[in-house]
């Protein structure tokens, strides 16, 4: 588990990398990465049933390993076929992120990307294992086809209609408040998550927020980074704002979880994270409108700055276009 972890997040930076170096200014990222998941939607809902239509007394998912292998043949195929555009190298690429790191608005993005792989952690890892703690409580049956369906429910619903829509989100309010609007919306999924009655409620819920949420965190997170990125180093930024996100706050999230589910039980440990989620969105909300306020983007105030040639060239990668 933990090297397949591995090699999934290697390949989300590189992936997210390349198709900006492919579709480059003219292609909106969110529209592109929706077709990742309907994928994603449309397997696990197949694996869900096969491994359902297919196991006996005890579950077998063979079924879902054949799934996936076909489906790695297809996505090998349309690599070998991918055409990468020619990206210049950095004369400096150590440099240029210590740049990076020395500006305050890119220092709190690294923290509060690391935030929102804390409060996402729970979901990931623990959902499913609440649900079926929730199933045998209520006597819920078919429990891998109802996980096939809160994963269809949150891909082929959610998250296709917000990363459909997430840039124009995006340009319409900027980072900042999109980064905290995507807090209280995981304060809310979690929140409604811990008090239904019966697992299929989840379905519903997935439904709904996994778009304004996880879909939605995403494009911010990745769009960002890309922008923050200097020329030739955007695999680079991928993987910084990829290892923040999906790999430091998901180890963080996933210990004090699994802590806090054996201890206080799934239910309680959903309403901390939702807590979390809340303080999360409006710590980041105050500190962008005191501490980071001389700082905002151009493209959310709605004003242009002017420096001397000197000042604009030594700001070119301490501020965000």
């Amino acid at each position: 588990m933990s090297l397949g972890t591995i090699g999934f997040n290697v390949t989300n930076s590189i992936s997210d990398a390349i198709c900006f170096d492919v579709i480059g200014e003219q292609y909106d990222y969110g529209k592109q990465r929706v077709w990742g998941t309907i994928g994603f939607g449309l397997s696990a809902l197949i694996a869900g049933y096969v491994v359902d239509l297919f196991s006996g007394s005890s579950i077998s998912y063979t079924p879902a390993f054949i799934v996936m292998l076909v489906c790695s043949i297809f996505d090998l195929t349309a690599c070998v076929k991918l055409k990468l555009p020619i990206i210049e190298s950095p004369e400096n690429i150590f440099k240029d992120i210590r740049r990076l790191l020395n500006n305050r608005r890119v220092i709190t993005f690294i923290f509060f990307a690391v935030f929102a792989g804390i409060v996402d952690s729970f979901i990931i890892y623990y959902l499913f294992w609440y649900l079926e703690d929730l199933a045998k409580l209520t006597d819920t049956k078919n429990v891998k086809l109802l996980e096939g369906l809160i994963v269809a429910a949150e891909t082929l619903g959610g998250e296709v209609i917000f990363f459909s829509i997430s840039g124009k989100i995006l340009e319409r309010f900027g980072h900042v408040h999109c980064f905290s609007m995507c807090f209280i919306n995981y304060a809310l999924r979690l929140g409604l998550i811990s008090i239904v009655p019966s697992p299929w409620w989840i379905v519903p819920i997935e439904f709904v927020f996994q778009g304004p949420t996880y879909a939605l965190t995403y494009t911010t997170i990745v769009a960002y980074a890309n922008e923050l990125a200097p020329p030739g180093a955007s695999a680079t930024m991928q993987g910084i704002a990829a290892g923040m996100d999906d790999g430091f706050g998901y180890a963080i999230g996933s210990l004090i979880g699994g802590v806090l589910y054996k201890y206080v039980g799934g239910r309680n440990t959903m309403q901390v994270f939702s807590a979390f989620g809340v303080v999360c969105s409006i710590a980041h909300l105050v500190l962008h409108k005191t501490l980071l306020k001389d700082h905002e983007e151009p493209a959310i105030n709605g004003e242009p700055e002017y420096k001397s040639p000197e000042e604009a060239l030594k700001s070119t990668y301490e501020t965000v276009p």
